[in-house]
């Protein structure tokens, strides 16, 4: 027969480091601040309305909403053909 010995919890703990909030964060912070501040007055200042038709579809939208919405749109795109191409590259 052998003799078991039972592990005896350490006393030091190893903690993961602590990430701070640096001033690259709170710069980057602001300026994301400052940047929907001003689309928020961009929209609000642009509420003429007006007829979008895509395909067969008929929108009445704000001037301000409809830029939003294609800027968006073209984020999505951006994203996902930059997406597309780091994976082709990652796979080479």
């Amino acid at each position: 027969m052998t003799a078991t010995t039972a592990r005896t919890p350490s006393t030091t703990t190893e903690r993961p480091a602590h990430r701070g909030f640096g001033a690259a964060s709170k710069t980057l912070l602001a300026i994301a601040t400052v940047l929907v501040a001003a689309l928020v007055v961009f929209v609000l200042q642009n509420t003429v309305h007006t007829t979008i038709s895509f395909v067969a579809w008929d929108f009445d939208l704000g001037v301000g909403v409809a830029l939003l919405g294609s800027a968006v749109v073209g984020a999505v795109v951006a994203l996902t053909v930059s997406g597309a191409m780091r994976a082709r590259r990652a796979l080479r």
